[in-house]
């Protein structure tokens, strides 16, 4: 399986997604005119990997600021990492978050209040 690279724009995240390492990345910030058309692909190539793979996988995200449609895809691809986890998979999810951005910070939350596999939430200071 090839590995799923696009770069970032303005309004649409670096998208990073390794076979060889397990690491699925996606940061930035997300509110591309039509969300579910760019996360088309990803949810096609995150299925594909997910049946071919029962090794570790960690989604790393950081996102600084998403729209109400990239929230809904992202909880599609979280959704679909937390059925590999009931399935046997070991997922791990790592949010990182600006400690001076709340709103992501209560949004990840959010998120790990629904899930049973491992969701770290974790504080980035100013400089990075």
């Amino acid at each position: 399986m090839e590995r799923l690279y696009r770069a970032g724009t303005k309004s649409s995240p670096e998208v990073d997604f390794n076979p060889g390492t397990g690491i699925l990345k996606v940061s930035g910030q997300s509110y591309p005119e039509n969300a579910s058309g760019f996360y088309q692909d990803i949810f096609i190539w995150l299925k594909d990997y997910l049946t071919a793979n029962r090794g570790r996988v960690v989604m790393e995200l950081n996102i600084s600021y998403m729209n109400t449609s990239s929230t809904k895809c992202l909880m599609d691809i979280i959704y679909m990492l937390e059925d590999a986890f009931a399935e046997g998979s070991d997922i791990c999810i790592n949010w990182y978050y600006s400690a001076k951005n709340r709103s992501m910070l209560e949004c990840g939350e959010e998120f790990r209040e629904e899930l049973s596999m491992e969701f770290n939430l974790i504080p980035q200071d100013s400089g990075q």
